[in-house]
This record gives C-alpha cells, structure tokens and sequence, in this order.
C-alpha cells in the first residue's frame, strides 16, 4: 500500500505557486458556501417552527406523498392548471446563435443561464412557452450533462433547435421583436401575440451592438426594456439573459407593473433607486432623460439594459 500511495504522489502533478493560491481560494469559497447553505436551512427550520408547524409530521406525509405517486400526481396537476392559459400568452425565445464568438467561460455561463431560465419557468405562476434557437456545439453539450435534459425539460413547455433563430420560427418572423439595449423603441406593455427574443450571448462587453445587428439583418422588430424609466442603477447596468427571461414573467405576475418586476428580478448588488411614477410619465412624455441619454452613449450592447 504505502508503495502504491507513493507511486500516486509522484505520477501526481505539483501545483505551482499560482495554483495552489487558486485551489486555497476554491476551498475557501466552498467552505464559505457550505456554511451560508447550512445557516439558511438552520434559519428556514426556526421560522418553520416559530410558526407552529410539525416538522416531522409535514416529512412523514411527504414521504408518503413519494413512495404512493401522489406527490408526483399533485405537482403535475398544478402545473397544467397554470398552464392551461399559456397558449394565449405571449412566448420568450433565446439565440444562442452566438457561440462562436464567446470563450469556453462565457459559453458554460450561458448555459447556466438557461438552466436558470427553465427553472424560473416552471416555478412562475404564469409560465410561457419557451423555446432556444441554435442550441449546439459546448452550449448543447454542457445541458446535455444536466439530469432530465431535454426529455424532462420538454415536457415543460420547453422546445429546442439546432436550426438558427428565423429557421425555427421561419413563418412566425411577423412576431418576433428582438430584446436590445441599443433599439431605439421602449418596451411599453407584453404583446401576448408576439415571440420575445433574448439574446443567448455572454460578453463581458466586447461585442458591440451584436443583437441589434443581428436583429437588423432578419429584419426582426427591436424594443429594450424600460428600465431608465423606473430605476435609476448606480452600479453596472448588465443584465443576464435569465434577469431579462425573469423580468418578463414577473411582468405578468405582478399585473404588468415594470417597476416591481424590476425591483423583483435585479439582485440587490445592483445598488439601485426608484424613480417616483410622476417622474417617469415625465421621462415618457419627455423623451429620453438625461441619464438615459449618457447612458446610451456609454453602453454597447449586451444584456445592458435590457439584453443582448
């Protein structure tokens, strides 16, 4: 044994300096993670108690529940009663006909992003048909090692395609408006006839005006968030594709308020502030504030306002 535990020492690569600094700061941020999971389990159970509920009884039923289908059968019966009003609901499509240009890095984001977005889904109260175009290549092969992917996924009101953006909707184009921040068309209120796209793309900010391009060539209506008109953020403006994906469905569930969407959806590291409702019928009526303007002056494309 102690022959075999040297052999594995020596067939082991050394890490250099820079790599072991690395793996110290993994290991710490595990640990860190580790201890803020337990410390929320640790804080749900005593408000769980604090309001008088028996534990033990609500796991024994739910064990029940597991072994006899009914939790199965109970969940699933929910989720067709919400979507029984989807089909007149309006749709969210993501292009990922971006990958070429994004890193390994970007790319494995992204497609934490859509697992994101599908979550989100299928715990919304208004859920929607949601659809991703040129899902190929690392993007494909990073779901592809997500358990349910696609089976389970599709039976979710999730549909996917290798075929480009106006290939997998080549006769719903009349539809389609393109989620830019770059447009110079403000997303007013959902149309429930239309198909929303969010740009499938992680940048850092080095493509510039890539969706609105894209949107361009396709010919494809174009409109950005309202953003400006409701928040004012003081920190980066970039949203991620499952911030835009969720933004969209709090709309709804917050009966078509953009502002409480916004507040709902954008992490609190945003540092932001509330414009007063006043001040953003003025902005409407107005034109562009002056923020907005300097900020569109600033901004590239990209999830900045509103999406890629």
């Amino acid at each position: 044994p102690s022959a075999t535990n040297a052999t594995q020492e020596e067939s082991s690569p050394k890490l250099s300096k820079k790599g072991m600094k690395k793996k110290r700061r993994y290991e710490k941020a595990m640990e860190i993670k580790r201890r803020r999971k337990e410390q929320e389990r640790e804080q749900k159970r005593a408000r769980a108690l604090a309001a008088g509920r028996d534990l033990d009884e609500e796991r024994r039923i739910q064990k029940q529940n597991e072994e006899s289908g009914e939790g199965r059968r109970r969940r699933e019966e929910k989720w067709l009663a919400k979507m029984a009003s989807a089909k007149s609901r309006f749709r969210i499509a993501v292009d990922c006909g971006f990958e070429e240009e994004m890193t390994k890095k970007e790319i494995n984001s992204l497609a934490q992003q859509l697992r994101y977005c599908y979550a989100a889904n299928k715990r919304s109260k208004n859920p929607c048909y949601f659809s991703v175009a040129s899902l190929s290549g690392l993007t494909r092969e990073h779901l592809d090692n997500v358990c349910g992917f696609p089976e389970q996924w599709q039976l979710k009101a999730f549909d996917f395609s290798d075929k480009s953006l106006e290939d997998m909707h080549f006769d719903e184009k009349d539809k389609l408006v393109y989620l830019t921040s770059d447009s110079d068309n403000t997303l007013e209120h959902l149309d429930d006839s239309k198909i929303y796209v969010v740009g499938g793309i992680v940048d850092r900010n080095r493509l510039k005006c890539a969706t609105l391009n894209r949107a361009k060539e396709l010919g494809i209506e174009t409109a950005k968030l309202p953003i400006s008109q409701h928040l004012k953020l003081f920190s980066t403006n970039v949203l991620t594709t499952n911030h835009v994906f969720e933004i969209l469905l709090k709309y709804r569930e917050n009966d078509n308020n953009w502002k409480h969407a916004l507040v709902d959806v954008l992490p609190k590291r945003k540092d932001m502030k509330e414009i007063d409702d006043e001040k953003a019928d003025e902005t409407k009526e107005g034109g562009k504030s002056t923020d907005e303007t300097a900020s569109d002056t600033k901004q590239s494309d990209g999830s900045k306002e509103s999406t890629k």
